[in-house]
């Protein structure tokens, strides 16, 4: 019994409060993430309801105190109580928080937004970990193919989107032909689990690239996953020249509008399983995809990431994929998928690739769907 009081203490005294109250409002935010991106579709006003710093209002929450319950779940229900949205909105698809909030407000409109690609063992985990009953009214993902998954998890009307981030940005002209960007996905941990493989596979599907592009007198491009401020940044770098040498150009930004600008400069995208990787389809870009699957003596760990890891997963695999995929890590593969996406004019890639995996990532322009049920539902009588 003192130790759970002890934990509620110290809970308590982690929180931030904030005097005042938040004035009512017909549309909700939860969790702060991406405020910015509801900003701009909506160009409204609404009201946040932050989770990640723990900044609560003082007077919404002292009933709680009275009654001892410092319960961060009873602590939405009262401020949801208090402002009275029409619709709650959240663009974090993995806060199962916002599921729960759902059966006790049935009147208001909960909508989930899919902030990128999940793996096979995302859904694995959550099936185990998330509570049993999860409910949501609409939920936006980047693909058909990801619907059945979640259907397994969560109640709820599913719409295709794309990715929120992506359909904000207006699609700029190529300018570099015949060169390649490779889209980052260093990790901060080289020596355990899913990080130790991803920087060995990296490491040899790196050089192999590097091989190709050296016989053929090319650079790689390398958009880097990190801007300056960042201290990760410095170990990123060092990992490409430690390979690479001095046959790398490394394309940086910290707004991240300027890094789909980058990207949108070049004909040919090389990535791995990185969700940029799939936007760069809705852009109509050449790809060349590397996914991290069993590779010689790397073999994928199954825990980590999909247990059948193939380019377009969870669609079912076609063999006509081979054109800019590849299953086999070696040097005659990497130089087949280059060279294919390489000599391949950007109309036939137009009339026969984007066609065949256009439905990968959708291109919803200025995330016109979502704006269009937020005002519906919000101008909708109780």
């Amino acid at each position: 019994m003192i130790i759970k009081v002890l934990k509620k203490i110290i809970l308590f005294s982690k929180i931030n409060f904030r005097l005042g109250l938040p004035e009512k409002n017909n549309l909700l935010l939860f969790d702060e993430l991406h405020s910015s991106v509801l900003r701009k579709i909506i160009k409204k006003d609404f009201n946040i309801l932050e989770v990640r710093s723990k900044n609560l209002y003082f007077w919404i929450y002292l009933k709680q105190i009275i009654f001892f319950d410092f319960s961060f779940r009873t602590y939405c229900k009262n401020y949801i109580k208090f402002t009275s949205p029409k619709v709650i909105i959240t663009f974090n698809d993995a806060r199962y928080q916002m599921y729960e909030l759902k059966p006790f407000f049935k009147d208001i409109k909960f909508i989930s937004i899919a902030n990128g690609i999940r793996w096979e063992r995302w859904f694995k985990i959550n099936k185990k970990l998330w509570p049993k009953i999860l409910s949501c009214d609409y939920i936006f993902v980047i693909n058909k193919y990801f619907i059945p998954k979640y259907k397994k998890i969560i109640k709820s009307n599913y719409r295709l989107l794309g990715n929120f981030t992506n359909n904000n940005i207006k699609i700029k002209k190529t300018k570099f032909k015949k060169q390649f960007l490779f889209i980052s996905q260093v990790h901060e941990n080289p020596k355990v689990g899913r990080d130790h493989f991803m920087h060995n596979f990296h490491t040899k599907l790196l050089k192999l690239i590097n091989l190709y592009l050296l016989h053929n007198n090319k650079k790689l491009h390398i958009l880097l996953r990190r801007s300056n401020k960042n201290p990760w940044q410095k170990i990123e770098i060092n990992f490409y020249k430690k390979i690479l040498k001095s046959n790398c150009v490394f394309h940086q930004s910290i707004k991240l509008q300027k890094k789909y600008e980058i990207m949108d400069k070049f004909e040919n995208i090389i990535f791995t399983f990185s969700t940029m990787g799939f936007e760069a389809i809705s852009r109509k870009k050449k790809i060349a995809a590397f996914p991290p699957h069993k590779v010689n003596n790397l073999i994928l760990p199954n825990k980590y990431l999909a247990s059948k890891y193939y380019f377009g997963w969870p669609a079912n695999y076609q063999k006509s994929y081979n054109f800019f995929s590849s299953k086999n890590l070696n040097i005659n593969e990497v130089s087949r998928v280059l060279r294919n996406v390489n000599n391949c004019s950007q109309s036939k890639w137009n009339k026969k690739y984007y066609n065949m995996i256009k439905d990968q990532c959708y291109f919803d322009k200025n995330n016109d769907s979502i704006r269009k049920l937020i005002l519906k539902l919000i101008r909708t009588k109780n």
